[in-house]
C-alpha cells in the first residue's frame, strides 16, 4: 500500500453523520513508519477541503527535527472540490443560533443568507467526538487521548465553543482569527462558566488562540467599487468584527488562569489580515501542539 502522508496521497473517507444527518468527506494523511508506542498524535482539522494540504504540508515539513512530533492529519471536510459549495457546506456546523433579529440587523443583514442554514455547532461537535474520532481511533494507529481541534475564521470560533464547552474532548485547541463576533459575541457567554470549571480543577488543556494584525478596522483597505460588497457593507463588518481585538483581549483574560494542565499563548501575526493568515498560523499551531516536551 503506498504511503499516504503526503496530502496528494491522503485517504478519502465519505460518511453521514448520525449527529448531524449531513454528508462529510474525511482526508486523512499518516505519517511513514510505525507508530510511536501509544498511537500517533491526531490534528482535526476543520475546514479541511480549504487548508488540509497547508496543514499536511507543515507537519511534515517540521517532523524531521527532533522537536516536533509527527501527527496524523484529519481533515473534516464535505464531498465537493467546489470552494463555494465547501464554504456553504459548513456555515451550519459552524456557527450556533443566531439570535432572534440577529441576522435583520446591521451588516449582516445586507449578507447573502447561506443554502445550508445556520445553527448546528453544538451536533457538528458531536458529530467530532463521537463519530470521527473513534473512527479514527478504530482504522488508524491512532491516540485516542492525544488530539489537536484547529480551526480558522468560523472554525476558530468552533473551537473555542469546542474548549469553552468540552474541555476533555482535545488536549490542544488552534484558534485562528476566530469569529467571536458571531451573534454579537455569543460565545463569550460560555467563559465565565469554563473559568469557573477551571477554578475547580476539572480543565486540563491548552489553547493557542491567533490573528492576524490586519484583523482590525485600522487596518481597511478596501477601495469604492472593488470587491464583493459595498463599501459600507464592508466598514460596518470591519468595525463589528474588529477579531484581532477579540483575541487580545481573550488572551489577556486567560493567560493570568494558566496553572499546570492549563496552558493559553496568544500571537498576533505582523501583516497578515484574515484572508493571508492561515499558512503562517497553521505552522505555529502545529509547533505549539506537537512540539515534543509540552
Amino acid at each position: 500500500m503506498a504511503s499516504s502522508e503526503m496530502a496528494i496521497n491522503a485517504e478519502r473517507i465519505d460518511l453521514t453523520s448520525k449527529s448531524t444527518g449531513r454528508s462529510y468527506r474525511l482526508f486523512v494523511s499518516v505519517p511513514a513508519g510505525e507508530a510511536p508506542a501509544g498511537g500517533w498524535p491526531v490534528l482535526y482539522l476543520i475546514d479541511g477541503n480549504l487548508h488540509f494540504g497547508i496543514a499536511v504540508d507543515t507537519a511534515r515539513i517540521q517532523a524531521p527535527w527532533p522537536d516536533v512530533r509527527n501527527p496524523i492529519v484529519v481533515g473534516i471536510g464535505y464531498p465537493t472540490d467546489s470552494v463555494a459549495k465547501a464554504l456553504d457546506f459548513r456555515m451550519p456546523d459552524l456557527t450556533t443560533p443566531p439570535s432572534e433579529g440577529y441576522l435583520s440587523g446591521g451588516w449582516i443583514a445586507n449578507m447573502p443568507t447561506p443554502g445550508s442554514g445556520y445553527g448546528d455547532m453544538d451536533r457538528y461537535l458531536d458529530f467530532l467526538i463521537t463519530e470521527v474520532k473513534p473512527l479514527i481511533v478504530e482504522r488508524f494507529s491512532a491516540a485516542a487521548a492525544d488530539a489537536t481541534l484547529m480551526g480558522h475564521s468560523l472554525g476558530g470560533l468552533t473551537t473555542l465553543h469546542a474548549l469553552f464547552r468540552h474541555p476533555g474532548a482535545f488536549q490542544n485547541h488552534v484558534a485562528i482569527s476566530p469569529s467571536i463576533w458571531w451573534d454579537s459575541r455569543a460565545v463569550l457567554n460560555h467563559e465565565a462558566p469554563f473559568v469557573e470549571r477551571l477554578q475547580r480543577g476539572e480543565v486540563k488543556a491548552r489553547i493557542l488562540i491567533s490573528a492576524g494584525e490586519e484583523e482590525d478596522p485600522a487596518f481597511q483597505r478596501f477601495a469604492e467599487g472593488e470587491g464583493p460588497m459595498p463599501l459600507a457593507t464592508y466598514n460596518a463588518m470591519a468595525l463589528d468584527c474588529r477579531i484581532a481585538q477579540d483575541v487580545r483581549g481573550l488572551v489577556g483574560r486567560l493567560t493570568p488562569l494558566q496553572r499546570p494542565g492549563f496552558e493559553v499563548q496568544g500571537y498576533i501575526h505582523p501583516g497578515d489580515d484574515h484572508n493571508t493568515v492561515p499558512p503562517a498560523a497553521i505552522a505555529r499551531g502545529v509547533r505549539f501542539a506537537f512540539r515534543r516536551g509540552f
